[in-house]
């Protein structure tokens, strides 16, 4: 009997095995090795000198970008600044001045230089803000400085960084607040005013009367007195119905000198001016309203020639944008001002009260400010700021 063994077909046979494996290890080694010769080409070795240049070179790269970055951050805070409609004064903690804003500059009138310099010398001609800045963080608060109006406030900010002050020059705005608040109190006495004046003239018509009719009967003497007490009593009705009258200015360009020559004139025909001599000096132009200027003019001037004892003199001066009237009489206490210029309260027996306060509301109606000072060398000043 003859005996086979069979062949598989699926399995390779062990010699083939043991032939071919080392040919794959071969292959995948040749394979291997070809990669690696690709990659050496494609990325040649460097040597450390060149790897640290790189990495120098990146690093320069970054720091670059980076202060691009910070410039274009410090030229939108720079602009942020600069667009306050206030100042911004930043002191580091060396005393130096760190930062102010384009509105700081302008309202100090200082440079942009000043940044970098020491704080008390950029400030020693505005010690207002140096008291700021030595003031505790909180709310503003306001003060007087180089003949203006301030509001400063400290903010509050970390130790490290130093002080911040804001700051603004607020003369204009607490002036029209000021102009304000008058034509208030203006509008509710003249509702009052207008009518205790219809009043008056009402019962004022009735007294006329029965002294004409007592003229005709034959008292004459009784009938003039009365008549005269009535035309008297007129006049001080008038005033109030002027005092209570709406106003509606007309500013236009104006003449200052010859509105305050207009005025001087009228005076001259008062019996205030008997006795004085009054002068008008220099030139200058404003917008005003000439009726309002006028009335203002004249009741000022001639209180100034009631002020000043006979024999002396009244000067009005003309400058550009402004009057100032000087008398030579015995000034004023500054603690009276108020009541001075409150209605229906005069410092003279035959006076009505009404003079000064017309004056400082016709001005007022235009926006003017009226400024009462004591002259040096004795009298009053009084300005009109047009």
């Amino acid at each position: 009997m003859k005996l086979e063994c069979p062949v598989s077909l699926t399995h390779p046979p062990l010699s083939w095995l043991i032939l071919g494996l080392p040919l794959v290890f071969v292959l995948v080694g040749l394979v291997v090795s070809f990669r690696r010769w690709r990659g050496m080409k494609r990325h040649p070795a460097q040597d450390p000198e060149s790897l640290l240049l790189g990495a120098v070179s990146q690093s320069l790269q970054e720091r670059g970008r980076l202060a691009a970055s910070l410039g274009e951050l410090r030229t939108v805070h720079e602009r942020l600044l600069d667009a306050l409609p206030f100042g911004i004064l930043w002191v580091d903690l060396k005393g130096q001045v760190a930062a102010i804003n384009a509105e700081g500059r302008a309202i100090l009138g200082v440079k942009a230089g000043v940044v970098g310099l020491d704080a008390a010398f950029v400030l020693e001609p505005f010690p207002w803000i140096l008291e700021g800045l030595a003031q505790p963080p909180g709310p503003a608060w306001r003060a007087d400085g180089g003949g203006r109006r301030w509001q400063l406030r400290r903010i509050q900010v970390p130790d490290i960084v130093g002080s911040l002050l804001q700051f603004e020059d607020i003369t204009e705005r607490e002036a029209g607040e000021r102009r304000q608040q008058l034509r208030e109190r203006f509008a509710e006495l003249g509702e009052m005013t207008a009518g205790v004046a219809h009043q008056l003239k009402n019962g004022l018509a009735v007294l006329k009367g029965h002294g004409q009719l007592l003229d005709r009967a034959g008292h004459h003497d009784t009938a003039q007195d009365l008549l005269e007490e009535v035309q008297s009593l007129e006049r001080l009705a008038q005033r109030f119905l002027l005092w209570a009258k709406p106003l509606e200015p007309r500013i236009a360009p104006v003449r200052l000198e010859e509105i305050a020559s207009q005025a001087a004139m009228e005076v001259h025909r008062r019996p205030a001016f008997q006795d004085r001599t009054l002068t008008v000096e220099g030139e200058g132009r404003a917008d005003a309203d000439p009726m309002l200027l006028h009335q203002a003019l004249v009741n000022l001037v001639e209180n100034a020639c009631q002020a000043t004892p006979p024999g002396r003199r009244v000067r009005v001066q003309v400058v550009p944008g402004q009057i100032a009237i000087l008398d030579e009489g015995p000034g004023f206490d500054p603690g009276d001002l108020a009541r001075m210029l409150r209605p229906f309260e005069s410092g003279r027996p035959e006076g009505t009260g009404l003079g000064l306060p017309l004056a400082l509301k016709w001005l007022n109606a235009t926006g003017a400010d009226l400024v009462f000072s004591l002259r040096p060398e004795g009298g009053t000043r009084v300005d009109v700021r047009l």
